[in-house]
C-alpha cells in the first residue's frame, strides 16, 4: 500500500488514495490551508488514521469517520445544467487560465440555451465542429459523472452519446511556385521578413511572433526556438504570455538563407522581438491573417490556406528531398516521429507506376 498523505490542492488540503481498485479523495480540513502548519498536521494525523484502519481491516469507505465535520444531508439537486456545472467547477479549484478555456465556453453555451438537467440537445444540436463537440462532450460528461458520484444525480444522459468522427484534414502544401508567388506578394510589405522566416523555418506563428534577439546568434548562424508568445486565455484576446513551445522542445535552426534574412534586419536588444507589427507592437496573428495574408493570396491567385500550412509545406518538401523522419520531426519541434508519420506517412516511399512500355 502506498503512503497516504495530504497534498496541496490549489492551497487547500486534500487526501487522495486508491484501495481495492477504488479511488478515494476528500478535504480532511474544510476551510484549512496547506500552508498552515496546524491544518497540515491535522490532515497528516487523519491520513495516518486511515492507513492504520486499512491495516486493521476497519477502514470506513464512507470516509465519515475521518472528516472533521460529518457530511451533511445530500445536496439539493440543481434545477438546471448551469447550476450543476458551476457547483462542479467550484469543487475542482481550477486556475483562471484553465477556466478561461473550454470550461468558460461551455458555460456561455449554457447561458444561451438554459437547458434542464436531462436536456442534451443544447450540445448535440449545436452544429459544432466534431473536434470542438468532442471536447465539450467530454467536459460535460465529467460534470455529470461527478454529480452521480456525489449522490446529486442518479444517472447521466451523456454516457449514451458518442464522440463524433473527426474527418482527416486534406492538407495541400504550398508548391514551390506558390511559395515564390506568396513571397513576391509580400515584397515591400512590413511582414515580408516575417513571412520569409516562416517559410524558411516552418516555425509556428506563436514561435515566430515570440522570437527575441537573444535567441539569434548571427556569428554561429543559428536560431534557438524554445518559447512562444501565446494568447493569454484570461485576457481580452490581445494580451499574450510567454511560455515554452507547444511540445516543450528546444531546437536550433540554421541555414544560409536564414542567416542572410536575420543579418539584414535591424538588430535590437536581447529581449527585443525580432518581428513586430507595422506599428511596432506584438504581431496579432488574427490581424495578420485578415489584413495581409488573405489579401496577398487572393492577389496572387492562390487558393486560401492558413499560415499553418507553411509548416506542412516545409515538411512535405523536406521528405520529398529525402530528409529522414527524425530530421523532419526535429525541424518541426516534435518530440518524436509519431506526428510526422501520421501526417506525412503517405509521402514516404511513394513509388511511381511501372513503365509497361505502351
Amino acid at each position: 500500500m502506498k503512503d497516504i498523505r495530504p497534498t496541496n490542492n490549489n492551497g487547500s488540503i486534500r487526501i487522495r488514495f486508491r484501495l481495492a481498485g477504488r479511488r478515494y479523495g476528500f478535504n480532511p480540513v474544510p476551510g484549512g490551508s496547506y500552508k498552515n502548519t496546524r491544518d497540515l498536521k491535522t490532515a497528516q494525523a487523519i491520513a495516518t488514521r486511515i492507513a492504520n484502519d486499512i491495516l486493521a481491516g476497519s477502514f470506513d469507505p464512507s470516509l465519515d469517520r475521518y472528516r472533521l465535520t460529518p457530511r451533511v444531508a445530500p445536496r439539493a439537486v440543481p434545477k438546471d445544467v448551469i447550476s450543476l456545472r458551476d457547483t462542479w467547477v467550484l469543487s475542482l479549484g481550477l486556475s483562471e487560465g484553465i477556466l478561461a478555456g473550454e470550461y468558460h465556453k461551455v458555460r456561455r453555451m449554457l447561458e444561451k440555451a438554459a437547458p434542464r438537467l436531462g436536456d442534451t440537445v443544447w450540445l448535440t444540436g449545436s452544429g459544432l465542429a466534431p473536434g470542438t463537440f468532442n471536447k465539450r462532450l467530454s467536459l460535460i460528461r465529467k460534470c455529470y459523472r461527478w454529480a452521480v458520484s456525489e449522490g446529486i444525480l442518479d444517472g447521466s444522459p451523456w454516457d449514451a452519446i458518442a464522440h463524433r468522427n473527426i474527418p482527416k484534414e486534406d492538407i495541400k502544401p504550398f508548391t514551390v511556385e506558390e511559395t515564390r508567388k506568396i513571397l513576391e506578394g509580400f515584397k515591400g510589405s512590413p511582414y515580408g521578413p516575417f513571412v520569409l522566416f516562416l517559410f524558411l523555418t516552418g516555425c509556428r506563428l506563436s514561435e515566430a511572433i515570440g522570437l527575441t534577439w537573444e535567441a539569434v546568434d548571427l556569428e554561429a548562424g543559428t536560431v534557438t526556438v524554445k518559447e512562444v508568445l501565446a494568447v493569454d486565455p484570461t485576457g481580452n484576446g490581445h494580451r499574450r504570455i510567454r511560455k515554452g513551445t507547444k511540445t516543450g522542445t528546444v531546437r536550433v535552426l540554421s541555414g544560409e538563407a536564414l542567416t542572410g534574412l536575420l543579418s539584414g534586419l535591424p538588430k535590437g536588444n536581447p529581449g527585443d522581438l525580432v518581428f513586430r507589427s507595422p506599428r511596432g507592437c506584438i504581431i496579432s496573428d488574427t490581424n495578420f491573417r485578415a489584413r495581409y495574408w488573405g489579401p496577398v493570396l487572393r492577389s496572387q491567385g492562390i487558393p486560401y490556406r492558413r499560415p499553418h500550412v507553411i509548416r506542412h509545406s516545409l515538411a512535405s518538401h523536406a521528405i520529398a528531398r529525402g530528409m529522414s523522419l527524425l530530421e523532419v520531426s526535429y525541424l518541426l519541434g516534435h518530440k518524436d516521429t509519431t506526428m510526422v508519420i501520421r501526417t506525412y506517412g503517405h509521402l514516404i516511399g511513394r513509388p511511381d507506376l511501372p513503365d509497361l512500355g505502351i
